[in-house]
């Protein structure tokens, strides 16, 4: 399956419910910087590592790039009880129909996707991905601060 990104929806158009807290917020807020989006399923491991790897990218560069886990195809107690055993130190939320019709379907998990600081889409990858990996896959895009010299 092709993604249907660069549709023109940017990935800020979408509020999403927030798995940590009874709230939906924005994506909106999210403006002004880079946007690491990981999609997560309640029983893929491999979804579990690549939160973990994300914990470890933004520890290296603090402020380089936004993250948001999105969960998929679970109920929210399943997706929850998913981030209790992995921890993540970003925010996490439900994916709405929207977003994932929008983006013509998530293939696979893990499933990340790059915005731009615009929430413009800038690159994909499925499956897991190393930290040093993940770290050339962000610094694809010239906008993005983390950098392997720091």
């Amino acid at each position: 399956m092709v993604p249907a990104y660069g549709s023109g929806t940017s990935l800020l158009a979408f509020e999403l419910k927030s798995l940590g807290e009874p709230a939906r917020h924005s994506l909106e807020r999210y403006r002004g910087q880079p946007l690491l989006m990981v999609f997560f399923e309640p029983d893929c491991n491999w979804c579990l590592h690549q939160i973990r790897a994300i914990n470890e990218l933004q520890a290296s560069c603090p402020g380089g790039v936004a993250a948001i886990a999105v969960g998929v195809n679970g109920s929210r107690s399943q997706l929850q009880k998913a981030l209790r055993r992995v921890r993540p130190e970003f925010p996490a939320y439900e994916a709405s129909p929207e977003l994932v019709e929008s983006l013509g379907g998530i293939p696979a998990t893990p499933f990340t996707l790059l915005g731009d600081t615009n929430g413009e889409f800038v690159n994909w990858t499925r499956g897991y991905i190393k930290t040093d990996d993940l770290r050339s896959f962000v610094d694809s895009h010239q906008t993005l601060r983390c950098r392997h010299d720091q």
